[in-house]
């Protein structure tokens, strides 16, 4: 790597979601590696959008973020930084194998491995390596999060084999806040069950008082949580709720920008 895209605002400051949910479980050479990880997906999805428009490195942090909710250690934090530059770019296995090492790459290997019906074993929900499951995982709920901006023949095809497949694998691994939010997103898509969108707007609407490098990350969220919440009327007070509090976060968030 030549060296990281610096043309978004606040490049490091990107990375403070994980830094956040690890908390001291990341110090010295395993922050380090961490904070490198970051640096190379940045720089090597420095040209590409996902399909909200969003800067591709978003999805990698938020999968990072997840893992490190998660209680995942600094390998697959950095793997989760990670998992679709292999895919998704020009950069070598043997360019990641020299700046991480073996460890890392091998949980890259198996995740793409997990995408190909050819190269994956009959059997592999259950003969998989957990970590790499784990990883798996973290990348479906983010962009299960995210369904929206795909075509609704997708979004469904998407749900249907997350309900069937995804969700009884966290289950089995024990993830049962993963499982929960997994089978409530992928059920409230398969449902057609709508509203979310009104509460949505004025949600938006209150979030212009949040920092705007912090933004789109709330926002992204809580979609995700107006997705899995029963009915209108509790979407309605959720999103009440938030307006009420976004004074408070705003302030909040300003400060912690301030001490960094």
């Amino acid at each position: 790597m030549n060296g990281a895209d610096d043309r978004g605002p606040n490049l490091y400051g990107r990375l403070q979601p994980v830094l956040d949910a690890a908390g001291e479980r990341l110090t010295g050479e395993r922050l380090d590696l961490v904070q490198h990880a970051h640096l190379v997906a940045a720089y090597w999805h420095r040209d590409q959008l996902r399909q909200s428009g969003d800067p591709y490195i978003t999805h990698p942090i938020a999968v990072a973020t997840i893992l490190a909710e998660l209680g995942m250690d600094h390998e697959l934090i950095c793997a989760g930084l990670l998992h679709d530059v292999l895919e998704d770019t020009a950069c070598t296995e043997e360019e990641l194998l020299a700046e991480f090492g073996e460890p890392v790459v091998e949980l890259l290997r198996a995740f793409l491995t997990l995408d190909d019906p050819e190269r994956r074993a009959p059997d592999w929900e259950t003969s998989t390596d957990e970590r790499v499951l784990t990883l798996k995982l973290a990348d479906r709920l983010h962009n299960h999060r995210t369904l929206r901006f795909l075509p609704e023949e997708k979004q469904r095809r998407k749900s249907r084999e997350t309900l069937d497949v995804v969700v009884p694998i966290a289950g089995r691994l024990g993830l049962v806040q993963v499982e929960e939010e997994l089978r409530r997103l992928s059920t409230a898509t398969l449902s057609g069950r709508g509203g979310i969108g009104a509460s949505f707007r004025v949600i938006t609407a209150g979030a212009i008082m949040l920092p705007a490098e912090a933004r789109g990350r709330w926002l992204e969220e809580w979609l995700g949580e107006l997705h899995a919440l029963p009915g209108r009327r509790a979407r309605l007070g959720f999103a009440v709720r938030l307006i009420a509090g976004m004074p408070r976060l705003a302030r909040t968030l300003r400060t912690e920008a301030r001490r960094r």
